[in-house]
């Protein structure tokens, strides 16, 4: 899996960007801009707030350099695909939250190279800074362009984009599964290497962070409780597939790559729960 993993994560970031793209009109992206205030806020704690946070909670928990530069990975990629997913089952504002995907994830094509390189330097001195034209070359040529042409795909031929969005979403699923497994199998030990030298602490510092997304993008979407919940479920859902593709590109150390992949189930253990209590006759939806 070790050999074959610089593959695995490209496709599995071409198809997921790529079943993103098959799965949007140019009428649903358009969504998030006739709600300024909420788009704007939005972006500001997704792309700001959120690394800021990411990097203290490194801090205080002294997680190692690897770690770190995973978490920090996670935390400078927002517009997670299956945060619309999620928008759905909590009967949220769904056309706001894929419209809000697709412009964080183009906004990625800048933001993420300049916080990853900034935060990175300022925390390890790893030199950062000097991979972020590399970097956006990277997000635009495996992120990017896979949603513009699915994108492309939907508008000229909505009948192959219907086939190629059932076809990309059972690829990428497999593409998962199998990194996934054949991870945990060949690099169980690099778990165990950040279980001796931290403890739980790496994992609580990610169900902290994941729990904060969910809590701050509640509480600034303003009074419309399906764009409450949009914002949300949003930005709990970082994009692990960027996250993955940089980690394996840029930052080759194993525990930086099982951070991102650990990060990844820590968000979703946070986003079922929240979903639950979000949709209506919920707990918080109830009291909103």
């Amino acid at each position: 899996v070790e050999a074959a993993q610089p593959i695995l994560v490209a496709l599995f970031a071409i198809t997921v960007m790529g079943s993103v793209g098959v799965d949007l009109t140019i009428d649903r992206v358009w969504v998030v801009f006739r709600r300024p205030r909420t788009l704007v806020v939005g972006l500001l704690l997704n792309h700001l707030a959120v690394p800021l946070l990411a990097l203290a909670i490194a801090r205080v928990c002294q997680l190692n350099e690897a770690v770190t530069v995973g978490f920090i990975l996670c935390a400078s990629a927002p517009g997670g695909p299956v945060g619309a997913m999620f928008t759905q089952r909590a009967e949220g504002h769904v056309a706001f939250a894929a419209s809000l995907i697709v412009v964080m994830t183009a906004l990625n094509t800048v933001t993420t190279p300049l916080l990853m390189g900034w935060l990175i330097d300022t925390e390890i001195g790893d030199a950062g800074a000097s991979h972020v034209w590399p970097v956006m070359k990277t997000i635009l040529l495996y992120l990017l362009s896979p949603l513009l042409l699915g994108m492309l795909l939907r508008y000229h031929r909505p009948q192959a984009a219907g086939i190629a969005l059932r076809w990309l979403k059972r690829t990428n699923n497999v593409i998962f599964v199998v990194f996934f497994v054949g991870m945990v199998a060949t690099q169980w030990g690099v778990v165990g290497e950040m279980g001796s030298d931290m403890g739980v602490t790496p994992f609580v510092a990610m169900l902290v962070l994941a729990t904060c997304c969910a809590v701050s993008g509640f509480l600034v979407a303003g009074k419309q409780r399906d764009l409450r919940v949009a914002l949300a479920l949003n930005t709990t859902m970082r994009n692990v597939a960027l996250s993955l593709l940089l980690a394996d590109i840029w930052f080759t150390n194993q525990q930086t790559i099982m951070t991102v992949m650990i990060y990844g189930l820590g968000m979703i253990l946070v986003a079922l729960p929240t979903t639950l209590m979000l949709r209506r006759g919920g707990v918080v939806s109830s009291s909103s």
